[in-house]
Parts: structure tokens; sequence; C-alpha cells
């Protein structure tokens, strides 16, 4: 009869109904639940949680940053010398911008594009693979202790500084000296006059970052903790070069 049928058809949208619901249940189990990703380097696991959920506007907002690091985790863990190289870019030349403006408030002049991609192009070619494959070799020829406070970390914090700092530093001025069209002459006489105030002011900043990074951070991060230290010091290193650069154009 019509009745029954209604009754059937009822019956029949009611355990529908039901089971839609319970499949966008579980799809929203699933998502809300963590994502465990493990990053495998020298026989060490370390374990990193990227949360996804359904929250308001203003929680979504707070959420971001935690979104940016799993998607930064995934990159890492996939592509981690590319990965290096765009953070370093980013980095970087938002150094050089900071830089810029800090000159800009003395000046009053604009921020130059060309001199911050300059410097976006030395995180993304000579900065990041230099470090990452440093990083890597010097891992390997100097194991990390499990106390972090020993003399192998203060000899690789030696080795860091007095032996790769000096070199590194020298590359910079030749770099940038070649990318801006002074010539190699002028990168010479850089050299020669601002290396080693240059790296008077590099220690004081990077051997208690070093020893941090070589005694704490793992390895995987180390680059990226360079990346972060290297910000604030571009903006000093930019400074003194173009400050340089303006005197000796003078």
């Amino acid at each position: 009869t019509q009745h029954e049928i209604t009754k059937v058809d009822m019956n029949f949208k009611s355990v529908f109904g039901a089971c839609v619901f319970v499949l966008h249940a579980r799809s929203l189990q699933a998502w809300i639940q963590p994502q465990k990703n493990t990053l495998m380097r020298d026989g060490r696991s370390v374990r990193f949680l990227a949360q996804g959920r359904r929250v308001a506007p203003r929680t979504r907002m707070l959420a971001a940053p935690a979104e940016l690091w799993g998607g930064y985790l995934q990159a890492l863990e996939s592509a981690p010398l590319i990965t290096k190289c765009l953070t370093a870019t980013v980095i970087i030349g938002a150094g050089d911008a900071t830089a810029q403006a800090i000159e800009g408030s003395k000046k009053k002049t604009n921020i130059d594009i060309k001199r911050v991609a300059r410097w976006a192009l030395f995180g993304l070619i000579l900065q990041a693979p230099w470090n990452h494959y440093y990083q890597n070799a010097l891992e390997a020829a100097i194991p990390s202790t499990a106390d972090p406070w020993t003399l192998t970390t203060a000899f690789k914090v030696a080795v860091d500084q007095f032996f790769q700092a000096p070199i590194f530093t020298t590359i910079i001025f030749y770099f940038f000296a070649i990318v801006e069209g002074r010539g190699l002459p002028n990168a010479k006489r850089q050299v020669e006059t601002e290396l080693w105030p240059t790296l008077l002011k590099n220690w004081i900043i990077f051997i208690p970052a070093t020893a941090v990074n070589l005694g704490i951070i793992p390895l995987e991060f180390r680059v990226l903790f360079i990346n972060v230290i290297f910000f604030f010091w571009v903006i000093i290193l930019s400074l003194l070069i173009n400050d340089t650069s303006t005197k000796q154009g003078a």
C-alpha cells in the first residue's frame, strides 16, 4: 500500500542519513587526528606533531604557524637541500630589507629591491648549500656526543669559527664584489681592510650561537638555526659592506 511504501521510503532515508552522518564523522575524526612525521638522521628519530582542527577564525589564525611548521617539516624530509635553500632565500632577503629600512630611516632612502635580490640570491646559491654540506661533513667527521657541553663540542665550535668562518666570510666579500660589478681587485682590498673587523663582530654573535647549534640543535635543523641567526648577522654585514662600498665610491 501507499502507506507501507512511504514507511519503507522513510526508513531508507533514515538509514541513508545515518550512514552519511557516520561517514562524515569518521572523516572528521581522521582529519582532526594528529599526523605524525618522523625524520631519521644518523640513527636518531625526531618525532613531530602537526595538527589540524575545525576551529573558529581566531583560533585558526593562531594555529597557522603550527600548520606552516608542519609543512616545513614535510618539505625538509622530502627535499632537504631545496627546502633549506628556499628558506635561506626568504630569511636572508628579509634581513637585508630590514637593514635597508634601518639605513632608510637615517638617509631617507627607499628600499633597493635589486640589493635585496642580491642577498636573497646569496642565500639561495651560496649560504644554504654551503652550510648544508658543511654541517653534514662536520657531523660525519666529528659526531655529536650525548652530553652537549663537552670538549668535542668545543673543538667543533673552534673548527667552525676559526677555520670555516674566515673562509666563508671571504667568499661573501668576493661574491658581492662580483654580483655588484665592483670587480675582484675591490674585493681583495675589502678583504684586506674589513675581514678581521668583520670576524670580530662575527665571533661576538656566532661563537655562542654555534655552541648552541652544534651542542643542542639536531643536525637536520642546524641550517635553519643558522638562517635565523644569519638574519641578524646579515643586517650587520649588509650595513658594513654597503657603508664600505659607499665610502669607496665617493
